[in-house]
């Protein structure tokens, strides 16, 4: 478990440095016109290092910290989420930038923390109610025979805690974050004991209904059957090319000055290839690889339920996320603002998965350690009427 610790630790570290390199390379083009930069080209790196500083400290101390400590302010967690995500739609509380309403003042997401905290608080609902999991049975359901309390902790719980977060997010029209908290919601939900045909008819309807509100909208629209042909993902190939296996040298990309708007943000993939080339590439990938692949070792080996849930759920985030940034910028799928983790330019989003980084770890501490004291048949409270059931 030491080598999964610090494996993890050591692939985050490495995109870490990586990114503050890059970040400074891609932005001084940009930050030496901006008016709010004033001139300073290390404007976004600075900015950039003190959150990277503050997410440390949050990695470090969530490290540090036994991982069961979140079991139970979970749903405190969640509930501050889902607060702060409907005060960025009050006029005047929230920021709208080009043309979406996603920020709240001075400049914090809420939609980064709402995606984290579904995942808390589904390892926590699941983790509770698995008794009452294990009892949902087809047939039951199909003879209206089902208990009230079993469909609740295996679907009512579950969806509701996922759909009260996508929501607000959707009225945001963050289409891609939504999608995001869906199919990692569904993954943990799965991974839960959630029976896939009581998940299956309600993702349908979701997804038919995205598809009629995607295809009704022309800007968006026009992303998903013009796939590649958008102008930064047209631009991004070009730097990819031009970058070749050895790169351009560091400082010296063509693309970022000229073609390639906000290139420090999501399309910051790009320009890492055209300056460091296919090398640095592979290596960044490979890094992502070895921290997903230690994540997901470590959380199978968890020394109890919840810790599986939640160490899964935080890979799958983080994996999930990083592999969209790269099939946008290679024109696989329609271009989406999803930030690349832990090298994109985001405070928020650098913060919250430094966080989710340190719960890794600590789990990864406590794997070969007994699991708390425990009645030896916990009771799994009935969600919706007055009894127990027998954990």
């Amino acid at each position: 478990m030491k080598k999964s610790f610090a494996a993890i630790l050591v692939s985050v570290l490495f995109l870490l440095g990586l990114g503050l390199v890059m970040l400074y390379s891609a932005s001084y083009p940009y930050a030496q016109k901006a008016s709010l930069c004033h001139g300073d080209l290390y404007w976004f790196v600075k900015r950039q290092a003190v959150w990277c500083g503050i997410g440390v400290i949050g990695l470090l101390a969530a490290a540090k910290i036994d991982y069961a400590v979140w079991r139970k302010p979970a749903w405190v967690f969640w509930v501050l989420a889902v607060i702060l995500l409907v005060l960025v739609l009050v006029p005047g509380l929230g920021m709208r930038i080009n043309g979406a309403r996603r920020w709240l003042k001075p400049g914090f997401q809420p939609s980064e923390l709402g995606k984290v905290a579904v995942v808390f608080m589904l390892a926590w609902c699941l983790d509770r109610g698995r008794a009452a999991i294990q009892n949902v049975r087809f047939w039951q359901c199909l003879r209206f025979r089902q208990s009230v309390s079993d469909l609740g902790w295996g679907f009512v719980w579950p969806m509701g805690v996922m759909g009260l977060v996508v929501m607000p997010i959707m009225l945001e029209t963050d289409v891609g974050t939504s999608v995001l908290i869906g199919v990692v919601a569904l993954g943990v939900m799965l991974l839960g004991g959630v029976r896939w045909w009581l998940v299956l008819p309600s993702y349908s309807a979701a997804g038919w209904l995205l598809f009629e509100y995607l295809r009704r909208d022309p800007a968006r629209w026009s992303r998903i059957t013009n796939i590649g042909a958008d102008v930064q993902q047209v631009h991004a190939k070009v730097a990819f090319a031009l970058g070749g296996v050895q790169g351009v040298g560091l400082g010296l990309s063509r693309i970022k000055e000229h073609y390639l708007p906000l290139a420090f943000s999501d399309f910051i993939a790009p320009i890492i290839g055209e300056e460091l080339g296919l090398v640095t590439m592979a290596l960044m990938l490979l890094a992502f690889m070895v921290l997903i692949a230690a994540g997901v070792y470590v959380s199978t080996r968890a020394r109890e339920h919840f810790g599986y849930l939640l160490g899964m759920g935080l890979v799958t985030l983080i994996g999930l996320q990083a592999l969209i940034n790269f099939a946008v910028v290679t024109s696989c799928m329609p271009n989406k603002g999803m930030p690349l983790p832990f090298i994109s330019y985001g405070g928020t989003d650098l913060c919250v998965l430094l966080v989710c980084v340190g719960v890794l770890l600590s789990i990864a501490r406590h794997a070969d350690t007994p699991e708390p004291a425990l009645a030896p048949a916990r009771r799994v409270t009935n969600p919706f009427k007055v009894g127990t059931l027998r954990g």
